[in-house]
């Protein structure tokens, strides 16, 4: 994998996870005091850029910027995100977790099928400032 420059991360939007099942985001009770919607990222990756675990990052992409909590962890690759499917649920007028496909562009896709390669999208990390 390359860096750009602007975009040092490849984004996989969709880790699969048991909190981010169908039945489990119908109401947000259900994943009460879990870290069900976090950006993981290599403890390398977040150590080189001063990030910590349960730190408030901002990930940007060519289609758009999210906050979301980061969570160190080795199961991702170095260079590589990960962010949940199946989150920015909004439920009583609160948004629970953060939809990971308005970091995709519809423009990047197959040439044939035109799926959207949302495997596969470059991005920044950066901290939030506040």
């Amino acid at each position: 994998m390359q860096a750009d420059g602007k975009y040092s991360f490849i984004l996989l939007a969709g880790r699969h996870i048991d909190e981010n099942a169908n039945n489990l985001m119908r109401n947000p009770e259900w994943n009460r005091g879990r870290r069900a919607c976090t950006l993981a990222m290599n403890p390398d990756d977040a150590e080189r850029l001063g990030l910590s675990d349960k730190q408030i990052v901002k990930v940007t992409t060519e289609a758009g910027t999210v906050e979301i909590e980061l969570e160190t962890t080795e199961v991702t690759r170095p260079g590589m995100v990960i962010i949940p499917h199946g989150f920015g649920l909004e439920y009583n007028g609160e948004t629970y977790g953060v939809g990971v496909n308005r970091l995709t562009k519809n423009t990047h896709r197959d040439r044939v099928a035109g799926t959207p390669l949302h495997r596969y999208v470059r991005c920044k990390v950066e901290a939030v400032s506040r």
